[in-house]
């Protein structure tokens, strides 16, 4: 016979709570023996030993909320000054850009070829150095010392430069001249219709700077380092040094001998004039390159030195680009990088014409196509009819005087 109390509730309900607490004392009493090991004197220092003697019930999550708990207002407040920062800087270069002289091109003036599929993905800006003894910037009157178009990625921002030598044979709205007569003749609007004419481009954008401007840039930046390479380069350099001294105002020094230097600003807009060299327009050319690439790696190294360089550089300038334009270019030059920088005409001859000094294309047209492949990766572009026919007119010439493709 069973016992009936085995069933009786009360003592069921009682015999089962002290069951359970002394399952639970069991189970955290194994824990926490569990959780101490022995650690030999020669495996701990001493912090750890006082760790384990005087912090043996510290879980480690509450070790670690504390430490989160400390850096999350730091976090924020490091956040909060560099939102303000971007601010202040992009409010400050707006400023700055207002200082820029605007200039309001006729783009119904400027003709634009976009045949190429590619050229859509790229945004072109024509550079151009005024030869100007007075550093005044006119919009007519003076010839363009240096040309050079910027191709920017839109997606990537890397940035391919091609310079145009001053002296190329091109048509001037259907006159045959050097293409530095363009700005000269017509202003910013001429100047761009001739690229984009006799390349098959579609610039309706440019930025014009004096010598002034590019050595203020230059000075801004702590200076920037380039090479001279031969004994005839040293001597046009002093020479025109020295002419930089007299129409920028400054006492640059000249250079003993050939190797390589920090050019200040007088130094190294001299450095960008050298004309009467081994190479000739090619050569000043090229140095005009390096100098505009040494200030765009100087400034990305020192963008700290951003908002000085805009506000001491821009006002020299004129430009057709917008405030806002100027803001996005600007932020997307910090991140760009320049890949690759040429020449056009990428084949030509140098030859007198008509008592004329001319640097002649071999041809426009093959020197357009590869023009676009280099700068927009195309293969096999189809010039226009009008680069065409303006192609043939120039290889009348340049059959006529001897020079073969």
């Amino acid at each position: 016979m069973k016992n009936d109390s085995f069933y009786d509730t009360d003592n069921y309900k009682k015999k089962r709570q002290t069951s359970n607490k002394s399952s639970v004392s069991y189970r955290t009493s194994k824990a926490r023996n569990a959780s101490y090991k022995p650690v030999s004197a020669a495996s701990s220092g001493k912090k750890t030993k006082r760790m384990n003697e005087h912090e043996p019930n510290h879980p480690p999550k509450k070790v670690s909320k504390k430490k989160h708990g400390c850096l999350l207002p730091l976090l924020l407040f490091i956040v909060l000054i560099g939102i303000i920062a971007f601010f202040a800087f992009h409010f400050s270069v707006k400023g700055a850009f207002s200082k820029i002289k605007k200039y309001p091109l006729d783009r119904s003036n400027v003709t634009v070829n976009d045949t190429d599929a590619n050229i859509k993905d790229y945004q072109n800006i024509s550079l151009f150095g005024v030869d100007s003894q007075d550093n005044k910037i006119t919009d007519t009157g003076s010839r363009t010392d240096c040309i050079i178009i910027a191709s920017i990625h839109k997606s990537n921002h890397k940035v391919k430069l091609m310079s145009i030598y001053r002296d190329t044979y091109v048509s001037i709205d259907g006159e045959y001249d050097k293409i530095n007569a363009a700005y000269s003749y017509g202003g910013p609007e001429l100047a761009l219709r001739t690229i984009n004419r006799n390349l098959d481009l579609n610039i309706t954008d440019f930025a014009t700077v004096n010598f002034k401007a590019l050595a203020d840039a230059v000075d801004v930046l702590g200076g920037i380092p380039l090479t001279i390479t031969s004994e005839k380069e040293l001597k046009n350099l002093n020479d025109y040094i020295g002419n930089m001294n007299h129409i920028n105002g400054g006492n640059s020094p000249k250079f003993d001998k050939v190797g390589t230097y920090t050019f200040d600003g007088n130094q190294a807009v001299a450095y960008s004039r050298i004309r009467y060299m081994e190479g000739g327009d090619h050569a000043r050319a090229n140095h005009q390159r390096l100098v505009l690439e040494g200030i765009m790696n100087a400034a990305k190294k020192q963008p700290f030195k951003l908002g000085k360089l805009i506000s001491t550089v821009l006002p020299q300038c004129k430009t057709s680009l917008s405030d806002n334009d100027l803001t996005k270019l600007t932020f997307s030059m910090a991140r760009s990088s320049i890949t690759d920088s040429q020449a056009y005409p990428f084949q030509s001859e140098d030859e007198r014409y008509g008592g004329i000094y001319y640097g002649f294309p071999i041809t426009a047209k093959s020197n357009a196509i590869k023009a676009h492949e280099y700068l927009f990766g195309t293969k096999n572009y189809e010039p226009t009819d009008e680069l065409q026919k303006i192609s043939a007119k120039i290889k009348i010439v340049t059959d006529d005087i001897g020079l073969t493709d």
